[in-house]
């Protein structure tokens, strides 16, 4: 069974983008804002790992990620930020909940997979220790 990795953003050139390079290994869902991410979260839904967009109407990433991160059930899932910023050292230092990686946009699709492949493994065999 493919590890399952919920996309958020708002823009569909970058979701299908992300599909794209993921569908292959991973089953891939999206969501264009951080309320929708929400609600599909409350539907019993349990992803291996988060790729977060910060910038997005309803619901930002900031506001999505201190959700998951106070939850008792999703505080463990790994989650990757990506962002336009340029200053990424500053992006990390104001996010106060777990983030595990933080990515520039554009990306290397090649980095990403990379990635999102490390956290996924170091993320199986902390569960199972």
């Amino acid at each position: 069974m493919k590890k399952q990795i919920l996309v958020i953003d708002d823009e569909p050139s970058i979701l299908q983008l992300l599909k794209f390079i993921l569908a292959k290994d991973y089953d891939v869902v999206l969501k264009s804002n951080g309320y929708d991410a929400t609600l599909w979260l409350e539907e019993a839904n349990y992803p291996d790992l988060i790729l977060l967009d910060v910038e997005m109407p309803y619901f930002n990433g900031p506001e999505f990620l201190k959700s998951i991160r106070i939850s008792g059930l999703f505080r463990d899932i790994p989650v990757i930020i990506l962002s336009v910023t340029e200053d990424m050292e500053s992006l990390a230092k104001r996010t106060p909940y777990l983030v595990n990686k933080f990515i520039k946009k554009p990306f290397d699709p090649i980095y990403l997979r990379n990635v999102v492949k490390e956290l996924l493994e170091e993320n199986v065999h902390e569960k199972s220790l």
